[in-house]
């Protein structure tokens, strides 16, 4: 289980015991409990757990929290070790002890609940149920029904996004919106750059041109941080909008220092795109590992006419320095320097040191080396793609792999006259032997602008919350969007039904696969990435080594960060 549904799991226990406690009179309070959730959800979310604070939480009085915290260590459950050298403070922590029996307990919990509300064993394994996505609904999600009540025909929704497949839908059926939503809906799109650029002019004008702008994830920190966009918590609050149905790293992905800001519509992971039928005549394993991805690229390379081992986005500027900021996760590290929290990283709070960039590691130089020995095997033209160009290459089958953002398959999963289709299996990034399995997540969430009357952002909100629900997800999947954000939807049949695709990437949430932090949504993302774009550009062009092109951007993006006072 991976650590977010484990805190579902104490967020649902804590608030049952806190109905039969403190609301009612059918129970007392259950110090021991208390101290051991407390703990384990200071060990879940990376944070310090005092003696002092173990005893707080207990919610007894403090000589019976001391006695329950003893008996706690007695029996091996937490470990109290010394905070400083004099030996007078002292943290606790969980033992191995106490971690595997709560990860029992959960397991057993989630069965229970998941037999409970219909998670039979026909559905598959207990693993295929996360806790708190919406499976208990039913599965067939129906035609988006007409809100109750409408926004208004004298208003006009207008909404600014990018070309992509979920708003070219929303672009083709705007005439539908208008009769769903009882107003009048005007999608704008613009090509990525063009629609950050037009973010940007819209927050200087006097009065916003858009009541809804969509917003690529990395964009989030300099968005919120400018200003740009309005933080939603307040409005979730006064609706009592229940998250919960959203992939974890989709959601967590629209936020920036501990305030929601977005909710996703169109997510994103990128995986590896491989065609099985030419591993299958070359008798080669799925990859697994980063070596297993050369191999084959060095095995399948100019193995038939006009067929490369992998077509790669090494496009100067942003393309490559996407590519190899993703890559760097796939060595165990991100692109600045992020705390450790259990296997992941934070981006929750990011401020001081976790700006200062991580180039200047083994493992920066490893990701390096890689993508260097790669490049022999990458398609002729790799030197020269983007997202668009990569797609295109693979879906005329001249690469055997490529690495590919899920929503970009359509291209050759609903285009029958592909040579790829019906013939591409995806997984997530394969790692450095040793490290742990990590596909970033990006894609694009809703947000309001800032500065927005009460009325109006009222209204936006409202036609947020309206995109976004289940069955309009399943409206863009069976529209042509291969990707939903929302567990209920992809347990859909008939969304399961379009492509295989979504089904996984749903299970790579469940499993933690998918993360945020290879791509931090820092204020400096997009300077960050035009001086790593331009190095390791040169670099994969052989005009420089690779230690020293890692030099050179780790200087550059160390000065930005101190000229903006990070450090």
């Amino acid at each position: 289980m991976t650590r977010e549904e484990l805190l579902r799991i104490l967020s649902f226990v804590d608030s049952s015991r806190e109905l039969s406690e403190d609301r009612t009179q059918l129970a007392t309070v259950d110090p021991r409990w208390n101290i051991v959730s407390f703990a384990m959800r200071r060990h879940l979310e990376g944070k310090l757990l005092t003696v002092t604070t173990a005893a707080a939480a207990a919610e007894v009085p403090y000589g019976t929290a001391m006695r329950r915290i003893s008996e706690l260590i007695d029996e091996g459950f937490l470990l109290k070790r010394p905070k400083s050298k004099s030996g007078k403070s002292f943290s606790l922590h969980p033992t191995s002890k106490l971690i595997a029996e709560f990860e029992s307990f959960a397991m057993q919990l989630k069965a229970m609940v998941g037999r409970t509300f219909g998670f039979t064993e026909g559905d598959g394994e207990i693993s295929d149920f996360y806790f708190g996505g919406y499976y208990m609904a039913s599965r067939i999600l129906p035609y988006p029904n007409a809100m109750r009540s409408g926004v208004g025909y004298d208003k006009t929704i207008r909404i600014l996004s990018p070309i992509d497949p979920t708003f070219k839908t929303l672009s083709q059926f705007s005439s539908n919106l208008d009769e769903l939503c009882g107003t009048n809906i005007e999608i704008v799109n613009l090509p990525l750059d063009e629609l950050h650029d037009e973010i940007m002019e819209n927050a200087n004008r006097p009065k916003s041109r858009y009541d809804l702008i969509a917003v690529d994830l990395p964009w989030i920190g300099q968005l919120a941080t400018e200003g740009i966009i309005d933080p939603i918590d307040d409005i979730m609050h006064e609706s009592r909008y229940n998250p919960s149905d959203f992939h974890t790293a989709a959601f967590r992905g629209s936020a920036w220092q501990g305030q929601q800001f977005g909710l996703p519509i169109q997510p994103t992971a990128e995986l590896l795109f491989y065609r099985s039928d030419l591993f299958a005549e070359a008798g080669l394993a799925v990859p697994s590992t980063t070596d297993d991805v050369l191999m084959a690229a060095r095995v399948l390379h100019r193995s038939a006419m006009n067929l490369s081992g992998i077509v790669m986005n090494f496009g100067r500027g942003t393309p490559v320095a996407h590519t190899f900021i993703q890559t760097m996760a796939d060595f165990g590290q991100p692109v600045i320097n992020l705390n450790p929290l259990g296997d992941e990283f934070d981006i929750s709070v990011i401020e001081k040191e976790n700006y200062r960039p991580q180039l200047h590691t083994s493992a920066a130089l490893e990701t390096a080396e890689f993508l260097l020995e790669l490049s022999k095997y990458a398609h002729k033209e790799s030197m020269l793609c983007d997202w668009d160009r990569q797609i295109g290459i693979f879906s005329k089958g001249q690469a055997a792999m490529t690495y590919g953002w899920s929503v970009r398959a359509a291209a050759f999963e609903l285009d029958e006259t592909s040579p790829a289709h019906g013939h591409v299996q995806y997984i997530p990034h394969p790692p450095k032997s040793g490290k742990r399995t990590v596909s970033p997540i990006g894609g694009f969430s809703l947000a309001i602008p800032a500065g927005l009357g009460t009325a109006r952002k009222k209204s936006s909100w409202k036609v947020m919350e309206y995109l976004t629900r289940p069955e309009l997800l399943k409206w863009y999947v069976l529209n042509g969007n291969l990707t939903s954000p929302r567990f209920s939807t992809s347990a859909d049949p008939e969304v399961q039904a379009s492509s295989a695709l979504i089904g996984e990437v749903d299970a790579m949430d469940r499993r933690g696969e998918l993360q945020t932090w290879p791509r931090p949504p820092i204020p400096e993302f997009s300077t960050l990435l035009s001086i790593l774009g331009d190095e390791i550009h040169m670099m994969l062009q052989g005009e420089r080594p690779p230690a020293t092109a890692l030099s050179r951007a780790q200087s550059k993006i160390d000065k930005l960060m101190r000229e903006q006072g990070r450090y």
